[in-house]
């Protein structure tokens, strides 16, 4: 189990994951992630809401968006449970058993094409719909959720439709204001025109999990050493400190210090 403090929230999370390694040997890393609306995406989006001044941001936090549920093997004469699957997961299953085939059926988009949003081309996590000739702008990934518009009833009734349809388990968390945390940022609306956006938890979290550990005498001038241009001489990183690696350079693309648009 991972357990995380959520500083903006003061809460604890926890991930629970059994047996998770059994996808290892068929699917990659890449495979088993969950999209999340890209770095720019969000960023680009957000910088109009902030230059469309008056537009009303949401952020939403849907619960137990993951659910494992201990299934036992049903016998004979008693009812079964049926799962259903959806999206990509349907091709993956009929491209492992074709017999599989006849049971697929084609529905008219998912619950947000179904309200009228419009996707994206360049970014599956982000939607769009207008409403009132306003536009409606949606991020999301997994769980969670940013919205905007110009009328703040309309977030007031994405709300409300959020939660008779996700909220069973538990209400959705809502947060209404010009203060957000989202992705790992903290986005400031406060000045009108203006987004300012930092990720210090972020990055300092980034600082507890690298295995170098620094302190306050560990400075440079500048990120990269003089010999940035020059072809490396070490030899190859072995498979734990080449995972780091990635693992932290991935992380460090998402950092965003500071940001502020007029």
């Amino acid at each position: 189990m991972l357990l995380a403090e959520k500083q903006f929230e003061k809460t604890i999370k926890g991930r629970l994951v059994y047996q998770g390694d059994g996808t290892c040997e068929w699917l990659s890393r890449e495979d088993t992630a969950s999209p999340t609306a890209s770095q720019e995406a969000t960023t680009t989006s957000c910088v109009i809401d902030a230059h469309e001044e008056g537009r009303d941001v949401m952020t939403m936090d849907v619960p137990n968006a993951f659910i494992q549920t201990y299934m036992p093997e049903a016998k004979e004469g008693e009812d079964r449970i049926y799962m259903k699957i959806t999206g990509m997961m349907v091709q993956i299953l009929i491209d492992m058993a074709p017999e599989y085939c006849e049971y697929v059926v084609l529905e008219n988009g998912n619950d947000l094409e179904a309200k009228g949003f419009v996707f994206n081309p360049y970014d599956p996590c982000v939607a769009n719909k207008v409403v009132d000739e306003k536009q409606q702008t949606i991020r999301f990934h997994v769980d969670d959720l940013m919205s905007s518009h110009m009328d703040p009833k309309v977030n007031d009734e994405f709300a409300k439709w959020l939660n008779m349809r996700y909220g069973s388990i538990k209400v959705c968390t809502i947060v209404r204001g010009k203060i957000h945390r989202y992705l790992g940022m903290t986005l400031d609306f406060s000045v009108k025109g203006k987004l300012k956006s930092r990720m210090d938890d972020y990055v300092n979290n980034m600082l507890e999990d690298f295995p170098i550990k620094f302190n306050k005498d560990s400075k440079q001038e500048t990120p990269a050493g003089n010999n940035l241009l020059e072809a490396g001489k070490g030899k190859l990183l072995n498979a734990e400190y080449r995972q780091i690696f990635h693992t932290t350079v991935a992380r460090g693309l998402r950092e965003l210090v500071w940001i502020s648009i007029q």
